[in-house]
């Protein structure tokens, strides 16, 4: 069995790192240290990083302005807590951290205006009758009524606290008064202003007890920011659900205050109606792992957990022993050990088909994800389940960062014949030639390479790598590259795999690379690489010759006072070890955001996206029109890099998931693992099976979101990304495969992998 082809090259892509102090540890489980096992990445030793996005603890409000002791805060309360707040504001999330170039979520400059929505009254809603509320073919209205007209800042201002904000809930004829809201978002994003749809809690029994509708005492209410169709979460949960335990959905059109605030995704909360329904029992203890919570052992004490994990049942001492007990064994069982320890504490089977299910639709809201979250169950019998949650960034390529500059100044001839500066230009050449494809200047690849190594050499997340970090990597990094297992690499071996380094396959067609002009870099610093560390000239590379070279390294580059190598230190590195580091990526023509003129086609053949502020490239780089806020335009440009997370086996590598790392390095559970992955793709990702799901949805909201005034996104938009065939050439303003070119795309790609097609 040939190992995985080269795991480690999303690194140049997966650039963002974080610092994290470990906590203290406790004695270890196992009395035997753990045998590192060079086949699979150090990802079981990776603490928990601070994530940018780490959600912030709930500040506790209720008991401190509760006068009454009903536990809650009614409007003279909130008040009094709204005042104090204003001189005592919650902790606001930072910015993403740390790369060049890198923007932090911006509110977008291509957003669709707010417009007060229609009035709408309970008499010009007809009732659903007794369908169910999650699956119908109905498409519910929901009234929210509360006390005071400034309830949106209300909400705001409280989102990271505990205070719920009541409400009257009308629907379907019935009246539920004290429901208490609160913004699911419990960070709130900045870059939607007041006036944008902001996903809802709604705790139907917050003042009476039993209060509940169709069998839910609390409702989950999604915004679908990110999604103009409004439909991965339910396309994704639908799913899934074929293969185990994963939330209902249905749609909701919600009325606030008589405006409507138009279509909503009610997705079934994780709650102990979930648990009865598909554990067939209420015991056990639950959490919704948020950013952060990936399973990495923080030491013995509760707290260091909470910061990720949020209990949802009653607190209980015993279920987080549970936790930090699994998340020990997780991290010290030897390889060979691995998976008789887990099975006591983990239902292996259901979590591979979890992260099966991930990595076959590319849930980026799941397990290990910036943004999203997933449930974590524990059952009465103390195994842990992983339980899908919203999955609205499913069903879409990756994004890993993004970098962004003005671009040069550029001459064209005025008038009179002579020259004037223009900044980016707002119109399409006349006649644009394909062969005078233009660039983006001065690619760094010694910087972006600095920041691949550090990044997957830095297993315990400090920033730093210690020397025996850098020469584990040293010695992973030749087994992957030694694919046939021969114990020794040719220069023309060598370069063949340094090549999907700096030229990996396009994620948008699995075939075109991102190119440079007429410049070979991969080969000039291949060739740089290999030279180096063949020290004695023999003209084969073997796993000692590496792991000698990149010791030499360390000596000459690492901070000898802290004894680290840190990422600046390797690019001044890189820097002398490559005879040239720059280098010219190829790029198309972009207009400005206010130009209705369509761009030229993508180079080579590519997928032809028309319209103003399009994001067009060849290979795995691709470049936006990016404003001053983020969005798209104003002049500036910004190079956004895509990772080849399309692999059936991202992931082995990754220290940020140490759970699906450790799972996948065991062969028969990989073997399982890609057997799921092979059943997902061959049964249900296909668009002859989920077009149909997903077009009667559609056409059951397009109504309503054509009047929806409060959503991020154009109908047009909505409409475009169901399944317009963007291979053909997108409508004007189109920046996205629409699902059904990614399902099909995506499909293929793993039809043709040999991983899923043969041999693994």
């Amino acid at each position: 069995m040939k190992f995985p082809p080269l795991r480690f090259c999303t690194g140049l892509l997966l650039l963002m790192g974080a610092a994290y102090a470990p906590a203290a540890e406790p004695p270890a489980l196992y009395s035997t240290p753990a045998v590192k096992d060079l086949n699979q990445p150090d990802a079981a030793t990776a603490q928990q990083s601070a994530n940018p996005v780490q959600p912030f603890p709930e500040l506790k409000l209720v008991d401190q302005f509760d006068r009454n002791g009903d536990h809650r805060l009614d409007a003279a309360e909130r008040r009094a807590a709204l005042a104090w707040l204003a001189g005592h504001p919650p902790a606001t999330p930072p910015p993403p951290p740390g790369l060049p170039g890198h923007l932090a979520p911006q509110q977008p400059a291509s957003l669709e205006p707010v417009k007060p929505g229609e009035r709408v009254s309970p008499a010009d809603v007809a009732t659903s009758g007794n369908q169910p509320l999650y699956e119908s073919n109905e498409l519910r209205t929901l009234f929210l009524d509360f006390e005071d007209a400034g309830w949106e800042k209300e909400l705001a201002d409280f989102a990271r606290t505990d205070v719920l904000v009541p409400a009257r809930v009308s629907v379907d004829g019935r009246s539920l008064a004290g429901v208490g809201v609160r913004f699911h978002d419990r960070s709130v994003p900045t870059f939607y202003s007041a006036g944008y749809k902001r996903s809802l809690d709604l705790t139907l029994d917050y003042t009476a007890a039993g209060q509940s509708l169709g069998g839910q005492r609390e409702l989950r209410l999604l915004d679908a920011r990110t999604d103009p169709t409004f439909l991965r979460t339910m396309l994704y949960s639908r799913v899934a659900r074929e293969y185990g335990p994963a939330p209902r959905t249905g749609f909701v059109r919600v009325v606030i205050n008589g405006e409507d605030w138009g279509v909503y995704v009610n997705v079934q909360p994780f709650d102990e109606n979930f648990i009865q329904e598909y554990f067939h029992t209420a015991a056990g203890a639950r959490w919704i792992a948020g950013p952060g919570g990936n399973l990495a052992y923080l030491g013995d004490k509760p707290e260091a957990y909470r910061r990720s994990y949020r209990l949802l049942s009653p607190d209980d001492p015993a279920a987080w022993a549970a936790l930090m007990k699994f998340c020990q064994v997780l991290k010290e069982a030897p390889p060979g050990e691995l998976r008789a320890a887990l099975e006591p504490l983990l239902d292996i089977d259901s979590t591979l088909m979890f992260f099966a299910l991930e990595n076959t639709l590319l849930n980026q809201d799941g397990y290990g994800s910036d943004t999203g979250a997933y449930g974590l169950y524990l059952d009465a019998n103390g195994r842990f389940h992983l339980i899908p949650q919203d999955a609205g960034e499913s069903f879409r390529l990756r994004q890993v960062s993004e970098y962004g500059e003005r671009p040069a100044e550029r001459r064209e001839p005025d008038r009179s014949g002579g020259d004037k500066k223009t900044g980016a230009s707002d119109e399409v050449p006349k006649g644009y030639n394909p062969q005078d494809f233009p660039h983006q200047t001065g690619t760094d690849l010694a910087m972006l390479l600095s920041y691949s190594f550090i990044n997957k050499a830095d297993t315990d997340l400090d920033g730093k790598v210690s020397r025996d970090e850098w020469l584990a990597f040293a010695r992973t990094w030749f087994l992957v590259m030694d694919e046939d297992y021969t114990g020794q690499l040719t220069p023309d071996q060598f370069l063949a795999k340094f090549r999907l380094l700096i030229t990996p396959v396009s994620i948008a067609d699995g075939r075109t690379h991102q190119t440079y002009g007429k410049d070979d870099p991969a080969g000039i610093i291949g060739r740089d690489f290999f030279a180096a560390m063949d020290d004695d000239h023999e003209g084969k590379l073997t796993q000692e010759k590496m792991t000698r070279a990149f010791d030499r390294w360390f000596t000459a580059w690492s901070d000898p006072k802290t004894g680290r190598l840190v990422q600046s230190q390797l690019q001044r590195g890189f820097g002398t070890l490559f005879t040239r580091s720059k280098f010219q990526a190829d790029q198309a023509f972009i207009a400005k955001r206010n130009d209705s003129r369509p761009t030229a086609d993508e180079h080579e053949g590519g997928r032809g996206r028309r319209g103003a502020g399009s994001s067009v490239g060849v290979g795995p780089l691709r470049f936006l029109g990016l404003g001053r806020h983020g969005g798209r335009g104003e002049g500036s440009r910004g190079l956004v890099t895509f990772s080849e997370e399309l692999d059936p086996l991202a992931g082995l590598d990754d220290a940020t998931k140490p759970l699906l790392a450790r799972l996948l390095a065991v062969p028969a559970l990989r073997t399982r693992y890609l057997e799921f992955m092979k059943d997902i793709a061959d049964h249900w990702l296909t668009w002859d099976k989920l077009g149909p799901i997903a077009r009667s949805s559609h056409n059951l909201i397009a109504a309503e979101v054509a009047k929806d005034t409060h959503k991020p996104a154009s109908y047009e938009h909505f409409v475009q990304e169901l399944d317009q065939d963007t291979t053909q050439g997108a409508r004007e303003g189109d920046e996205a495969p629409s699902l059904k070119n990614f399902i099909t795309e995506r499909s293929a790609y793993l039809h043709q992998d040999d991983m899923l097609s043969g041999g693994n």
